[in-house]
């Protein structure tokens, strides 16, 4: 097990936005206030698929030689899921990273901060992670910074 992820340098984090192409794996129900995120690197199929009339595709898909992280985020505040088709950035949000990211300042922050009673008072300053896959952007709303690990297949 490594370091909490406190910062976007931490190694693991810097490997993954580093890293190629990156598909949600799992996400495990929420057992008490934890949540936990398994992310792989997608490969490219070895059979070829026709998709939407276009033939000859390669999917890309986990396989088990597939790299996998994954994050635990102990008392979570507030979580979202979106489709990736469907998630929208703005130039007026704050971040830092790529596939992983930290928000300094992000609309589900502020949705956050105004829809709960969590504040810095308790259970102590908010950090808004965002996990960005070819399939998913999830986003966590913490006062605790997750647990960060290469995981094996």
């Amino acid at each position: 097990m490594t370091d909490l992820w406190n910062t976007i340098e931490h190694p693991i984090v810097v490997w993954a936005n580093n890293g190629g192409n990156w598909l949600t794996k799992q996400i495990q129900p929420i057992n008490q206030r934890q949540l936990v995120v398994e992310i792989a690197v997608a490969l490219r199929s070895t059979q070829p698929e026709s998709t939407g009339g276009i033939d000859d595709v390669y999917p890309l898909e986990i396989k088990p030689e597939s790299d996998a992280v994954r994050l635990r985020f102990y008392d979570f505040i507030a979580y979202s899921v979106t489709e990736e088709m469907f998630v929208q950035h703005s130039d007026q949000e704050d971040s830092v990273g790529d596939w992983l990211r930290i928000l300094s300042k992000s609309f589900f922050l502020d949705f956050v901060e105004r829809s709960t009673w969590a504040a810095s008072e308790f259970p102590g300053d908010l950090t808004h992670y965002q996990i960005n896959t070819l399939d998913h952007t999830i986003n966590i709303v913490t006062s605790n910074p997750p647990e960060i690990v290469k995981s094996a297949q």
